[in-house]
């Protein structure tokens, strides 16, 4: 059944259609062979031509239906057909046998395959067209009672019903699911690609000022709490996170900060005369610098560190517990280190401007109070730290 579902090629996972497209064709598939097996059913075990007739007959059109849909694609006309096809036969089924022997059982069967196929509106039509069908085969019971007899036919109809059912469900039920994860991974990686730098695969500006928001909110609320200074190396080890990957992992920032209050410190970062390396190689040159800076950058930050990039050739860390004579170390350390790297067969020196968080400040007066020190850092020659 797999490989029948499958040869939809003009629908792929990622069509809009595509769950529709296998609901329709498992359905299909599930009716063709119910009316075969039927029809030998009645046949050979029943001996009745009638029913035969009429179960051959849903099956040769149940066959047209999905080979013109594997043909066409047509979904619409696929899912009207179906439905049409399927309510009707079963009237047609419950009348003749006159809505005795469980007969009327197999209408049940119409809102499961009309609702899922052609929608609310026309389902709710055609389930109350069917069900008012059976109201009047058993009104007109009611006219001429008879006693029930439960015969071999009833105790048969109540298992395919019940079978048909616990197939269909199960599958739409499996496409639902798979609608939803589907739906749920396509809204993390949309988030992801609102929150990434798509040059360099770091987080980008509205990143950063969400997070820090989140900092400074419960910063404030935990004033009464302080870290040791010393729980916390300042040294810098490679982190598994990278990013050439273009994923960044969501540092644990958050996580550190909601159980104490810490320092935060925050570093503006800019490359010197970056203008010079566009002008003199291209702009091409100019993205590769970019990146394989943010690499170096991000190969020398702390697990619980935060590298976005701000916008142009401009960085900005976030440091957590980090007192402002570790975060000068710390960036002197890094300026140091740039500086001996060769980046695109280049010299670069970078210019940090760094700033403490005090009490009064928010996401935005801190990062005014970091520009201002990088600014201060180009101004006394570049390639150096600078404190606000």
């Amino acid at each position: 059944m797999k490989f029948w579902l499958k040869q939809f090629a003009q629908y792929p996972p990622d069509h809009p259609d595509y769950w529709r497209v296998q609901l329709i064709g498992y359905t299909l598939l599930i009716t063709m062979s119910y009316f075969f097996i039927l029809a030998l059913i009645n046949l050979l075990y029943f001996n009745s031509l009638e029913y035969t007739l009429l179960d051959s007959v849903g099956l040769c059109i149940s066959f047209v239906i999905f080979y013109h849909f594997r043909k066409t694609g047509h979904v619409q006309i696929a899912s009207w057909a179906t439905t049409i096809m399927v309510s009707s036969l079963i009237m047609l089924f419950a009348i003749s046998a006159k809505g005795q022997s469980y007969s009327l059982f197999w209408s049940t069967l119409v809102p499961l395959i009309s609702f899922f196929l052609i929608g609310r509106k026309w389902g709710t039509l055609i389930s109350c067209l069917t069900f008012a069908v059976c109201a009047f085969l058993v009104y007109q019971q009611t006219q001429d009672p008879e006693p029930v007899t439960i015969r071999t036919q009833a105790l048969f109809n109540i298992i395919e019903v019940c079978i048909a059912q616990v197939l269909l469900i199960r599958f739409y039920e499996k496409t639902r699911f798979s609608g939803y994860k589907k739906l749920a991974l396509r809204n993390l990686e949309i988030q992801k690609m609102a929150e990434t730098d798509k040059l360099t695969g770091l987080y980008n500006r509205d990143k950063l000022d969400k997070v820090l928001e989140q900092l400074l909110t419960i910063k404030a609320v935990n004033n009464d709490v302080m870290p040791d200074s010393d729980s916390r190396d300042n040294k810098s080890p490679s982190i598994d996170k990278g990013v050439d990957d273009k994923n960044p992992t969501e540092p644990r920032l958050l996580k550190l900060i909601s159980r104490f209050q810490s320092p935060i410190s925050v570093v503006m970062i800019d490359i010197d005369h970056f203008k010079r390396i566009n002008d003199n190689h291209g702009h091409l040159v100019g993205d590769k610098v970019l990146c394989e800076l943010a690499h170096i950058l991000q190969s020398q930050m702390r697990n619980d560190d935060l590298l976005v990039r701000w916008g142009g050739e401009e960085f900005v860390m976030v440091l957590l517990n980090t007192t402002l004579n570790d975060t000068i170390e710390l960036t002197e350390r890094l300026r140091q280190y740039v500086a001996k790297q060769n980046i695109q067969g280049l010299a670069l020196t970078i210019s940090l401007g760094v700033a403490q968080y005090n009490s009064q400040d928010s996401a935005d007066s801190i990062l005014e109070r970091a520009d201002k020190a990088l600014y201060k850092a180009k101004s006394q020659g570049r390639n150096c730290v600078a404190v606000a």
